[in-house]
Formats: C-alpha cells, sequence, structure tokens
C-alpha cells in the first residue's frame, strides 16, 4: 500500500498503529514487507527486521529518518509505483523513468536492425567474402556500443534498486536478473574483442526494455487501484483561514488544532470536524451519509471534516485536529483494510517465503547444468528462470483485486474494514436482519388520528403537540411532525404548560395556563382516570382491535380526565426493503428478520414485505414466487445471538444486519456483520461492514462484489502459480528464450491487472455484480 499516507496518519496519531497489525502472521521476525504491496520479501543472511515488533509505526519511522534506510520493496516495480504516488515530492522521478525507457527503446530498436544483420550468417550460411566478414565485425562493435546506454539508463536503476534491498540484507530477484543481463554483456563483449564467440547484446537490452515496461505497467495498475483513498485523502483542503485576536490568517490545515475558530467561505471544505459558531449555510454531506439533499446548518449545530459549505459564510470551531475526527476515522479504516490480511493474501504470503530461494536453487542448477553449452549460453538459460519466476504475479494477484474492491465499495458508501471482511461475505450462506431501523426507517409516523369527542381533528392535534412539545419520545416527535405539516393545527397552538411530568413507560403530564390538565401516552395512563360511556368506550375497543390487527401502536390523549383522541403509530417500510430481500434471495441466501417486537408486529411486517414485492414483481413476464422469509419475534439482545450461532449450524455461514447501536452482540457474533447508516460513526467496532447510507440495496450490491471479488482473486492465483510452475519447467530445460521470458513477465502481469480491475466496472447498485 501507499507508505507516504501511511506515515500521514501514523504522524497524527502514534498510537494508531502497532507493527503486528502491519505483519503477515505467516512471517517469521527475520521477514520484511514491501512498503507498496505489502508482499513478504526474503531477508538474507539471517538480518533483523526492520520494524521492531516492539514499535509503533511512528516510532519506526522515526528511527528510519535518523538511520537514513530506505523503505523496502519486493522488486523496482514496487519502488516505481511508490514513486507515481510521490511524484511532487520526488522532485521528477516518475518523469526521469519515463525519459530513459524512451532513450533505452531508441537505442535497443537501432541495435536490433544491427543484429538482425549479425544473424545474416546464420540464415544464409558462412559468409566467404573478407569484406563481408570485416563488415559483420563491425555491426558486432556497433552492438555493443549501442546496448551500453540501455544497461546503463535501465540496468543502472534495477542494480541501484537491488543493492539497496541488499544493504537492507534483503534478498530480491532484482538483483539475479540484473547481475545475469550484467553478465551476459561482459561475455559477449570478451567475444568481439576475441573475434570469436556468439554475442547476446540484444538479449539483455530487449529484456531490460520488457522488464521496465512491464515494471511500469504494473505500477500504473496498482495507482489505479488505489486512487479511491489517494482521492479521499485530497478532498481536505491544504489550507485554512484562521480567526484570532490580529485579524484573520492563513495557515496550512496541519497547523489546525482544536479549539482554533476557523472561516469557510461558500465552497470550500471544511478541514476538519467542527461546530457553527456565527451564520447559517446548507452543507453536502454526501461523502459520509450518500445523500444528495443539502442539510441546514446555524449555530450551535456540528460539521464534519470533508464536507462541503454550500452558500452560507459561517465561522466554525474545530473541535479534532486535522485529519482526525469523523473523516481521520474513515481514512483510517480505509488504510488499515488494506494493511489486513484474508485467507488467500496469507497463503500467497506463504508460498512467497520459500519461493524465491527455491527459484535461486533452480537457477543456480540450471547455469550449472548448461555450463557444458558454454558459459553465455548457460547465463541465458539461467535469466529465463528468473524471468519466468518473477513473483510480480504472485504479488499483485491478491492485493489487486482486495485494494480495487475496497475502492470501488468506497464510491458506493461501502466500506469492509479489512480484506478478509470481503472474503466473509462472500461465503456467506444466510443473512439475518434486524426491523427497527434496519427494514423500516425507525422513525414512527401517526397512520390516522381517531377523536373520541365532538372536537375538530385540527384542534385535537393541536392540544396533543403542546404536550408532546414536552417529551423527547419518538412517538412524540411523530405527532408533532404530523402537526408541523398541519398550518390549521399550528394556529391553534397557543397555550403555554406548566408542571410537565413526564412518567417513564407511560406518558406525560402537565397543566394548561388555565388549569386544564392533559395526559399524553398509554391508553392505561392517559385514561385511567377517565369515566367513558358505553357508546365511547365500545369505540375504543374498536380502534384498539383494528391497530392489533395491524401491528400499529396507540397514543391516548385525554383534556380534564376526559377521553379526547387515539392516535394510531406505526413504523415505515423502506421503499427499497422488499427489493434488497429479493436480490438477496435471488443469490441464494436464507432469509430471517430477528425483531424483539411482539408476534403480531412481526407478521404484519412479513405480509406488507411479501405484498410489496408482489407489487414489485407484478410487471415482470416470469411466474411470481414469494420469497422465503422467516420472521421472528419477541427476542431479546441475547436470544438474537443464539439464534445465529443455530442459523451457522444448520445454514453455514450467517450475516447480520443491523443498526449497530442495539443490535452490536448480533453484529459481533455473526461471520460478517454488516452495519447500516453509519454516517460519521465509521468507526463501530461490532461490524466489518459498514454502510454510510441507510439504502438497503448496498447489501446485494456488496455481497454480488464480494462473491466477485473472491473468484478473481481464486483465477489470479490459479493463473500466478500455473504460470510460475510451467514456465520455471520449460525455462530450466533450456526451452525458453529470455526475451520471451521478459514478454511472458509482462503479459502474466498484465493478465493480473486486467483481471483485478475487471472489479471497477459495473458500479450501480441497481444493476449490481454479476
Amino acid at each position: 500500500m501507499n507508505n507516504a499516507a501511511i506515515q500521514e496518519i501514523a504522524r497524527a496519531d502514534p498510537a494508531l498503529h502497532s507493527d503486528a497489525s502491519l505483519r503477515p502472521e505467516s512471517v517469521s521476525a527475520a521477514s520484511e514487507c514491501c512498503a507498496w504491496c505489502g508482499l513478504p520479501v526474503w531477508t538474507a543472511f539471517g538480518g533483523r527486521s526492520r520494524v521492531q515488533p516492539e514499535k509503533n509505526l511512528a516510532a519506526a519511522i522515526a528511527d528510519d529518518d535518523r538511520s537514513g534506510l530506505h523503505d523496502v520493496y519486493c522488486c523496482f516495480g514496487c519502488r516505481l509505483a511508490h514513486g507515481i504516488s510521490e511524484e511532487r515530492s520526488q522532485g521528477g522521478f516518475v518523469r526521469g523513468t519515463v525519459v530513459r525507457l524512451g532513450l533505452a527503446v531508441f537505442f535497443a530498436m537501432n541495435l536490433m536492425a544491427f543484429t538482425m544483420v549479425s544473424w545474416s550468417p546464420d540464415v544464409y550460411g558462412n559468409v566467404s567474402e573478407s569484406s563481408s566478414s570485416r563488415l559483420l565485425e563491425v555491426f558486432r562493435w556497433l552492438s555493443m556500443l549501442l546496448s551500453l546506454p540501455v544497461l546503463l539508463l535501465l540496468g543502472i536503476p534495477l542494480l541501484q534498486n537491488a543493492f539497496i534491498s541488499l544493504r537492507q540484507r534483503i534478498f530480491s530477484t532484482d538483483l539475479l536478473i540484473a547481475l545475469g543481463i550484467t553478465a551476459a554483456y561482459i561475455v559477449s563483449a570478451w567475444n568481439v574483442v576475441q573475434g570469436s564467440g556468439a554475442v547476446y547484446f540484444e538479449v539483455g537490452a530487449t529484456v531490460l526494455v520488457m522488464v521496465t515496461l512491464g515494471r511500469w505497467l504494473e505500477a500504473v495498475g496498482r495507482q489505479k487501484a488505489t486512487e479511491s483513498i489517494d482521492t479521499l485523502s485530497a478532498l481536505l483542503p491544504a489550507t485554512a483561514l484562521k480567526l484570532s485576536a490580529a485579524g484573520t490568517e492563513e495557515i496550512t490545515s496541519a497547523e489546525i488544532s482544536a479549539g482554533d475558530r476557523l472561516q469557510i467561505r461558500p465552497g470550500d471544505r471544511f478541514p476538519t470536524d467542527g461546530r457553527v459558531r456565527t451564520g447559517q449555510t446548507t452543507v453536502d454531506e454526501q461523502i459520509f451519509t450518500g445523500e444528495s439533499t443539502p442539510v441546514a446548518k446555524s449555530s450551535g449545530d456540528t460539521v464534519l471534516g470533508g464536507t462541503v459549505n454550500l452558500d452560507g459564510l459561517v465561522v466554525v470551531e474545530s473541535i479534532s485536529p486535522f485529519r482526525s475526527g469523523s473523516f481521520g476515522r474513515l481514512l483510517t479504516l480505509m488504510q488499515e483494510a488494506r494493511l489486513s490480511r484474508g485467507h488467500y493474501q496469507l497463503l500467497a504470503d506463504r508460498i512467497s517465503a520459500w519461493f524465491l530461494p527455491l527459484i535461486v536453487i533452480v537457477a543456480g542448477v540450471t547455469l550449472l547444468g548448461h555450463l557444458r553449452s558454454g558459459i553465455g549460453e548457460a547465463i541465458q538459460h539461467s535469466l529465463s528462470v528468473l524471468l519466468i519466476a518473477c513473483p510480480c504475479a504472485l504479488g499483485l494477484a491478491t492485493p489487486l483485486a482486495v485494494w480495487t474492491a475496497l475502492s470501488t465499495a468506497m464510491r458506493r458508501q461501502v466500506l469492509f474494514r479489512s480484506g478478509e471482511a470481503i472474503e466473509r461475505l462472500a461465503d456467506v450462506e444466510a443473512i439475518c436482519f434486524d426491523k427497527t431501523g434496519t427494514l423500516t426507517t425507525g422513525t414512527p409516523q401517526v397512520l390516522r388520528t381517531c377523536v373520541l369527542n365532538a372536537q375538530c381533528e385540527c384542534e385535537v392535534l393541536a392540544l396533543a403537540s403542546e404536550l408532546a412539545g414536552s417529551s423527547n419520545h419518538p412517538f412524540s416527535q411523530a405527532i408533532r411532525r404530523l402537526s408541523a405539516s398541519r398550518p390549521d393545527a399550528q394556529n391553534r397552538v397557543n397555550q403555554r404548560l406548566g408542571d410537565v411530568r413526564s412518567v417513564p413507560g407511560q406518558g406525560v403530564e402537565a397543566l394548561r395556563s388555565n388549569g386544564t390538565r392533559m395526559r399524553l401516552g398509554s391508553v392505561g395512563y392517559a385514561f385511567a382516570e377517565s369515566a367513558m360511556t358505553p357508546g365511547r368506550r365500545m369505540l375504543l375497543t374498536r380502534i384498539l382491535a383494528t391497530a392489533d390487527q395491524e401491528a400499529a401502536s396507540i397514543v391516548a390523549l385525554s383534556v380534564r380526565d376526559e377521553p379526547v383522541a387515539v392516535f394510531v403509530l406505526t413504523e415505515t417500510l423502506r421503499p427499497d426493503a422488499a427489493r434488497a430481500l429479493r436480490q438477496c434471495a435471488d443469490l441464494g441466501l436464507h432469509l430471517t428478520v430477528l425483531t424483539g417486537d411482539r408476534a403480531a408486529q412481526a407478521e404484519q411486517l412479513r405480509e406488507n414485505l411479501l405484498s410489496s414485492d408482489f407489487a414489485n414483481q407484478a410487471s415482470s413476464t416470469e411466474p411470481f414466487c414469494p420469497i422465503a422469509l422467516t420472521v421472528e419475534s419477541e427476542l431479546k439482545p441475547e436470544e438474537k445471538v443464539t439464534r445465529l450461532f443455530q442459523l451457522r449450524e444448520q445454514r453455514g455461514r450467517v450475516a447480520m444486519v443491523g443498526d449497530g447501536v442495539n443490535d452490536a452482540p448480533a453484529l459481533v457474533a455473526s461471520d460478517a456483520g454488516i452495519a447500516m447508516g453509519c454516517g460519521a460513526d465509521v468507526s463501530r467496532e461490532s461490524a466489518q461492514v459498514c454502510l454510510l447510507t441507510s439504502e438497503l440495496d448496498r447489501i446485494p450490491w456488496a455481497i454480488r462484489l464480494a462473491r466477485r471479488t473472491r473468484s478473481v482473486i481464486r483465477q489470479n492465483l490459479i493463473w500466478a502459480f500455473g504460470y510460475n510452475s510451467v514456465g520455471v519447467a520449460f525455462a530450466a530445460a533450456g526451452l525458453l528464450n529470455p526475451v520471451v521470458a521478459a514478454a511472458l513477465m509482462i503479459v502474466s502481469s498484465l493478465l493480473v491487472i486486467s483481471n483485478s480491475m475487471r472489479l471497477l466496472a459495473d458500479e450501480s447498485p441497481e444493476r449490481g455484480l454479476s
């Protein structure tokens, strides 16, 4: 991964990461991990680990700065990829590489022209004329001279990377490839001076061009896979306007501290979390919530770093340092997801731990076995082994697919906490949903108002709104929202309440300014002291029976101990709930709803979901087949966990979808916990997958993405293992020219890259990933 991004986070919070989280479990303490891709690299001579386990990342970086050590890379391609991501700070590193590659290609093409003429004796037989022989000898000298710039332009960077790794006691194939090419050049130059023997200038030059080109393409692919988090990091502004006693001054965002007052102009992004002190504006919070509707902000409201101030000049007081707070947590989770290793990554790590020593042995045996054909031929065959066995494809196979999936998911407001979370979600066979806040909006609404006396509905609603204003209960808020939507009711709210008293679990009562007592709450509480006529009692019984059939809730209002009205409330089913369940069923998942509501409400939910699913499928030409949905009611949190364990035994791996607060035990107990609507609270430890939005169709989309990612990883690993095994066998037998081996190395890496990049396609949740 991008080491510079890790360093920035580590400097912001030195205790954020420990070295233990960066290092694969399968690699010994004497191993190193590539600073870019994280692939283990072989530590030669039993050298000590560069980052000590007892030190955190920030301390390790500080030690490196003092000691002058370079970052560890498994190959020149990773060093090049790091250079691309750091182009500005590297002072033209990437542009220099492009120029060197272009010049090397120019010299290599001219070299091939002279080499083709030199091959004429092999095609047409020995040339007898002395003038032709002298011309061929001149061409051999010219080939040596033209290959020298290629060796200097491309061979030296390869050697530099190899020797840097060697000084760090890291052994890589770059050193062997560079030594093989250099040895082939020396043997060829000696044969030119002697006037006899084969020359291999074109082989060395072509291999260098192909190796550098291949590593360049790998670097571009890696950068493409990581561009999501790089784009995310670039969202925060580089500077901010700080208010002080001396006036307004422009400071770098890195200098922002908690408590600083910042002036944010329209169109600017908030550099950090803050609280509005003066001014009013609307804010685009789509990066966190996925909602495109602007949110109004005024004095006292909280704003999140990375969100956009749309239309007002405001002064905010920062409540967290730069790159901390909500945005910092989001960035940190993305970084940690890249650093983490799943099953397939650990498998590649274990193989790569012994892969390089084995290839070195095979290359050495190949060199000795072909010495009878001449030192030049032996060097070529051993060089073919090193080229065809270059672990680039193996190193790219898993990380590139995971990084691409993480980037794709982030663009759809889906945050995987780790690469392992992707694998876990891909393996689920059953999925459980919480009801309140997940399948429903969690916000009750008044279904209807039943007036029990001669008053008009607007008067009753006005009275209820007065009393509901003294309570924060969701049912009270639902009544207030209904009243606010009725201007005729709002105009009648004109008296103040006094002696307000709340009774937990029952309701609230208060006195109006004229001494009238009012009660709002359960039927038993509001009508406890009411004397009802038989007709009114019969009416109330019918209302309660109907509400029970609808699995609705009841809020009653009384004035002067007289029954006035009953409000029937219900939760709103999310509009995409049935569609999301249908898509999950189409993925072959067993569907279960786990809720603490009573049985009647649970059965009503099931009927609503099935009827909504039927309505969605009405326009389809396919025969309608209802989804198999199990709804289990009256479950306590610990009973939900027990039910998850039972489902795992019956169905296999189980995912749990909830709001991440009340459902935390179930989310932790599941194989893949999915938290809905995380928004700014992306640090919820209970879930492995966080949906920044509350759109349910993100869930089947994420499962499709996870399954496709798993498939791509498997394909990449099978190809990388098969390619290396077969290629090494052909190269060791002397059946593979180094140029062909280098070309196949490029093809192998490009196949892995292009296969992984397929995960960037078809991002729409509506279409999904097939």
